[in-house]
């Protein structure tokens, strides 16, 4: 049997790829199916891996194969977020976020580029600092996002309630990603820019869920502080001021207060008195189509709980229904269901307008060529 072919990669870049990775040495070997010293030894040039190594070494690290045949290292570009978690937690970003924060800035820099080319109506973002009053910011979003009580009660689910919000901020120049960040992730990120603000959800959490966090970024990208929230969802006083002060404002987004009070006195409240369960939140959850947590923290800013009913939400308010399984889903379908309408749009006036070729724009979506033509006939109807 001949000698296994070894690739001539560069050092300083098999370095730089498990560096930016987030994965440790020790991780990534086990990954790879060889011990640390090899790996070590490839990244300082005592040896160099196999070709079936290099192309598993690539996969591993969410690179292109050609990426680790770079000459040399390219320059480290700073992570564009700000980490925003309590002193006992991690610090550093997992693989899984940094890759997709990775992904989601590239796209931002392609995106916001065409935004400018194609002269559309830069994005209709409020601005607000941590000294605005949080509820009077989410009145004049509601009002940019046009979505009256009465249609979001007619919801009929949380997952159309969720291509609801979605839709509304895509219209207003918005980019919302839906990543698999993993539940050991975070639940979601932001990352302002003039043309292409983004907003990215973590996938592995229901719905209702979901939509907090879509809301939550919504206004890091309003206060402009571009965040990957690490912490766990708990509003209180011990919380960064910027998440206290996001959750607020996602909170007052998806239930106005006046419409809020409304409801619990249809139910039997009365001002001045406190609800001391979870039956009223579970209604005023299940009415908006939001998640427990957000409902129990409006009740709780309207002045109709205390901070003891957030205590009893259960931890797995949060998570997925178990079973199901599904038939799956075609490629074209997972990239339009993690990009957007938006995003589509887009590239269907770059290609033609000939900024974008048909071939880059295909590239892009990484979708077959076939697919495209339905997302012509979809995105000329729509604009942007």
């Amino acid at each position: 049997m001949g000698r296994a072919v070894e690739v001539p990669v560069t050092p300083s870049v098999i370095r730089w790829a498990i560096d930016e990775s987030g994965y440790s040495v020790d991780d990534l070997a086990l990954g790879l199916g060889v011990n640390s010293a090899t790996l070590n030894d490839w990244a300082a040039g005592v040896s160099r891996p196999t070709l079936t190594h290099a192309r598993k070494l690539a996969a591993k690290l969410h690179r292109p194969f050609a990426a680790l045949l770079l000459p040399a290292a390219p320059e480290k570009r700073p992570l564009p977020v700000e980490f925003r978690h309590s002193a006992a937690q991690r610090r550093a970003l997992n693989p899984s976020e940094r890759r997709y924060l990775r992904r989601a800035a590239r796209f931002q820099e392609v995106l916001g580029w065409l935004v400018r080319e194609l002269e559309i109506e830069m994005p209709r973002t409020p601005l607000a600092s941590l000294n605005d009053d949080p509820v009077s910011i989410a009145a004049q979003v509601r009002r940019v996002l046009a979505i009256t009580t009465a249609s979001q009660k007619n919801w009929s689910t949380p997952s159309v309630a969720f291509d609801g919000w979605r839709a509304s901020l895509e219209a207003s120049g918005h980019l919302v990603f839906l990543f698999s960040l993993g539940s050991d992730s975070s639940q979601g990120f932001s990352l302002w820019n003039d043309f292409a603000p983004v907003v990215a959800v973590n996938s592995a959490w229901n719905e209702a869920a979901r939509i907090f966090t879509l809301l939550h970024e919504v206004g890091h990208l309003v206060t402009r502080t571009s965040s990957a929230c690490l912490e766990p969802r708990r509003t209180s006083s011990r919380t960064d001021p910027v998440e206290r002060w996001c959750e607020r404002f996602a909170a007052a987004v998806l239930m106005p207060a006046s419409d809020v009070e409304e409801t619990l006195r249809q139910k039997g409240w009365r001002a001045g008195t406190t609800i001391a369960n979870l039956s009223i939140a579970k209604t005023v959850a299940s009415l908006y189509k939001v998640s427990l947590r957000a409902a129990v923290i409006r009740i709780i800013e309207v002045g109709a709980a205390g901070w003891a009913l957030y205590d009893q939400i259960p931890p797995v308010s949060d998570n997925k229904p178990t079973g199901g399984g599904g038939t799956g889903r075609s490629r074209t379908e997972i990239r339009e269901d993690q990009l957007g309408n938006r995003v589509n749009s887009l590239l269907v006036a770059a290609v033609e307008r000939d900024l974008l070729s048909r071939s880059q724009a295909i590239d892009f979506l990484d979708i077959p060529e076939v697919a495209f033509d339905t997302i012509v006939d979809v995105g000329s109807s729509g604009g942007v």
